[in-house]
């Protein structure tokens, strides 16, 4: 409910009052049932609140049935966060992304807008009311600009996979940034990279991503992209609008799940990413938990399902005062090269360009200067071992 409360004074709407209604089963008219319903109305009635938002997804048909018993807007959590999602994007994929979102979860209750319409005039032809001839022409112009918005999304997701395209002909080696919202990712990515993406301490302060260059101890150089946050019960349809967007995730080498340590539910929010993760198709990259805003932490122990994490896999970190970070970039660069076999390359001095490759990807274990090559031994990424195959001279032993 506090999370709740937090989503809903996002969009400057002032809540006055929460109830909680414990059901066994979902109520098929109401969600709960008609005595907690009735209790709920005459609550509303009481502090002559101007709307009634619920934690749980309505349906549209439930959506109906309680603006007539109420007389009042009603809401649910997926028109909250989907208004977020509009009040915040700043680009244009962004717009065309929560849009989508939008005309796909107003299409089946367009009626809250012709209400007042009479459509009870009989089903001959001819005879159709004012709102029903209203309701069917709103409902083709929703859903033409469902595929016109779709078309130009195909477009942006076509030009990304461009340019992840030409990144991927660097090489060089790519990680991302995900977890819940409000994680701290654009404050440790600008703390990592020296972006300036921007940060606050709000929900969802930003949907677009945002790519920079990480350098790694020992030369390495890593592309790290920034992603939107993910919450408890993100509409599906705004996971797949945004499916364009967290393609970056899905083709990163490894993902560093930021966590806010300082949450008391901060086990759970950490459940919900690696769901999300799991619903766009995530489940074998390298993962390195990221515990964030240590420096809230005081005196106060970490959520104890935290305390579970394999210590390798995870690192406490406070991207706001530099504790933990460069722990984290050791451990950043041990995901790319640690459990890797290592190779040997000869590299022909007029292909210096080939040797920077390896210093900027790779970790180089020993470098020789021969007569007619550069002799290299080094840990890389599958990217950059591919593009090197002919100059493998071999395996060499440990």
């Amino acid at each position: 409910m506090s999370e709740l409360n937090a989503l809903v004074r996002a969009v400057n709407i002032q809540p006055v009052d929460s109830m909680q209604a414990p059901i066994s089963r979902p109520h098929p008219r109401y969600l709960v049932g008609s005595g907690k319903a009735q209790e709920i109305t005459e609550r509303a009635k009481e502090l002559e609140v101007d709307q009634v938002i619920f934690d749980d997804e309505l349906t549209p048909s439930r959506q109906r049935n309680w603006e007539r018993l109420t007389g009042l807007r009603i809401s649910d959590r997926t028109e909250i966060i989907i208004e977020i999602f509009r009040l915040r994007a700043g680009s244009r994929e962004a717009d065309l992304q929560v849009e989508l979102a939008r005309l796909e979860y107003q299409l089946p209750r367009l009626h809250r807008a012709w209400t007042h319409l009479s459509r009870q005039r009989g089903g001959a032809r001819g005879t159709r009311g004012e709102g029903e001839q209203q309701l069917e022409a709103d409902r083709r112009i929703y859903l033409q600009r469902i595929a016109s918005v779709r078309r130009e999304l195909e477009t942006v997701k076509t030009s990304r996979s461009v340019m992840r395209k030409r990144r991927s002909e660097l090489p060089m080696p790519t990680a991302a940034l995900v977890g819940y919202t409000n994680a701290g990712k654009s404050t440790l990515l600008n703390r990592l990279t020296g972006a300036e993406a921007f940060e606050a301490d709000r929900l969802f302060a930003t949907l677009e991503t945002t790519t920079r260059e990480l350098a790694l101890p020992g030369g390495m150089r890593v592309l790290l992209t920034d992603t939107v946050g993910f919450i408890d019960k993100l509409p599906h349809n705004l996971v797949e609008a945004f499916k364009a967007t967290l393609e970056e995730t899905r083709t990163a080498d490894i993902l560093l799940v930021v966590v806010d340590v300082s949450d008391p539910n901060a086990a759970n929010h950490l459940a919900t990413t690696h769901s999300v993760l799991e619903e766009i198709g995530i489940n074998d990259s390298k993962i390195i938990t990221v515990l964030n805003k240590a420096d809230q932490l005081g005196d106060r122990q970490p959520d104890i399902g935290l305390l579970d994490l394999p210590e390798r896999e995870s690192v406490l970190v406070s991207a706001k005062d530099g504790e933990g970070i460069q722990q984290l970039l050791d451990m950043i660069r041990g995901a790319f090269s640690g459990g890797r076999e290592p190779v040997e390359l000869k590299i022909p001095y007029d292909r210096y360009d080939l040797t920077a490759l390896v210093h900027r990807t790779g970790t180089v274990l020993n470098e020789e200067y021969r007569d007619d090559h550069i002799l290299l031994s080094a840990r890389l990424p599958e990217s950059t071992s591919g593009r090197l195959k002919e100059f493998t001279k071999r395996q060499p032993n440990e």
